[in-house]
């Protein structure tokens, strides 16, 4: 036999040694005393175990008969104990009164119908406090001046400003817009001392 053939052979050994399935050396899966390999209870073991570490212990569970007899009255197993009822939450500050104290109290003052019904009555009432003669403000102001075509809010803010609240309105009827009509002829026909335009508590 010559080099060439012992090395052909050789090479034939040793690529059948590299298919040859390695044995592999298992866990043991033995119990110990009823405890696993790891030391825990094995929950496969049927038996109660009571051992001096709890988590280590495995309690008696009720028989099939009895789990049946259980299941058929409707009972339920004894539930965890409830956690302990959460502490009371702090009681929620009483809502302002009004809006404009609210308002008042965040720095910010509105006029005294604000986010309430602003219908003829309301205006009547702002108009006949007003005096041109103050500052303009949430609390002075004419309620029937326009600024650029639209009418103030209850606070006498108009729409495009900041601070301009889109008030709620009555129902409109025609006898309704007669009567403003007329009301509007007599409040121009008779302004008050001192309404002129630019005045201290005018828009314009």
């Amino acid at each position: 036999m010559n080099f060439s053939q012992v090395a052909l052979i050789a090479a034939l050994v040793g690529s059948a040694s590299a298919f040859t399935p390695v044995s592999q050396q298992g866990v043991s899966t033995a119990l110990f005393n009823g405890l696993g390999a790891g030391g825990m209870a094995d929950t496969r073991d049927p038996d109660a175990l009571d051992h001096d570490d709890p988590r280590k212990s495995i309690s008696a569970a009720p028989s099939f008969e009895e789990y049946l007899k259980l299941r058929d009255s409707g009972g339920e197993a004894p539930a965890a104990a409830a956690p302990a009822a959460a502490a009371p939450a702090p009681a929620a500050a009483a809502p302002a009164a009004a809006a404009p104290a609210a308002a008042a109290a965040s720095g910010m003052t509105y006029g005294k119908y604000d986010e309430q019904m602003w219908d003829g009555d309301a205006k009547k009432e702002i108009y006949a406090a007003w005096d041109p003669n103050s500052p303009r403000s949430p609390a002075n102001f004419n309620p029937f001046e326009t600024w650029e075509g639209n009418s103030p809010d209850a606070s006498g803010f108009y729409p495009g400003e900041g601070r301009y609240k889109d008030p709620a309105r009555p129902d409109v009827s025609f006898d309704l817009m007669m009567i403003e009509r007329a009301e509007i002829e007599e409040r121009n026909a008779n302004p008050k001392p001192g309404f002129v335009p630019g005045c201290p508590g005018c828009r314009n």
